[in-house]
């Protein structure tokens, strides 16, 4: 009878080994994999925020000089003066107020005449031929300096010549002119 039994307890056993092995390998199936294919996923998505986060420590001075120029435009938004004309008492001053707005954009006036056929027809507008030499970006700054002037009528004519290092500029410009000095207004606004 002990042969009987010692018979039936090796196939026993191996249906048990069967039955802890399949109890093992389905803990591993349904307890360790799901975790271990979730964990994966999770590191996959913390080395993704990683490189954005080293893409963005990268980024960041760039962001920032970007801003400082977009404030910098914000500050140079097109002046808009109501418009009023030049007394022709005054018209003498225009090739100093002209080279201000040169000297304050960084460009050398070459020169700034005021057209003597239109002062000497002293109707209409007063044509002032300037010349100017510098940076292109400079006489960006000229030209929005320009048109804060009231009594800017319009600019005629732009001609670019390059020249070694530099650019040289020449513009007609237009400007209003009231028929009365400023003088006449003051007596005429007296009596």
């Amino acid at each position: 009878m002990k042969e009987k039994q010692s018979k039936k307890n090796p196939g026993q056993s191996i249906v048990y080994m069967v039955i802890c092995a399949v109890i093992i390998l389905a803990f591993i199936l349904f307890g360790l994999y799901p975790r271990w294919k979730v964990s994966g996923q999770q590191y996959m998505e913390i080395t993704k925020y990683q490189a954005q986060i080293e893409e963005q420590k990268l980024l960041h001075p760039l962001y920032q000089k970007l801003s400082e120029k977009l404030q910098a435009i914000d500050s140079k938004i097109l002046p808009s003066p109501s418009k009023s004309k030049l007394p022709k008492d005054k018209t003498d001053k225009t090739s100093s107020i002209f080279g201000e707005i040169a000297q304050k954009s960084e460009l050398e006036a070459v020169s700034i005449t005021p057209d003597v056929k239109s002062i000497i027809s002293g109707s209409g507008p007063l044509l002032i031929n300037t010349v100017l030499k510098g940076d292109f970006f400079d006489f960006q700054k000229f030209l929005i300096e320009l048109g804060g002037i009231p009594y800017l009528e319009y600019i005629e004519q732009i001609q670019i010549q390059a020249l070694p290092g530099s650019r040289e500029f020449r513009l007609k410009i237009w400007l209003a002119l009231s028929e009365v000095s400023e003088k006449n207004n003051l007596s005429n606004n007296d009596s």
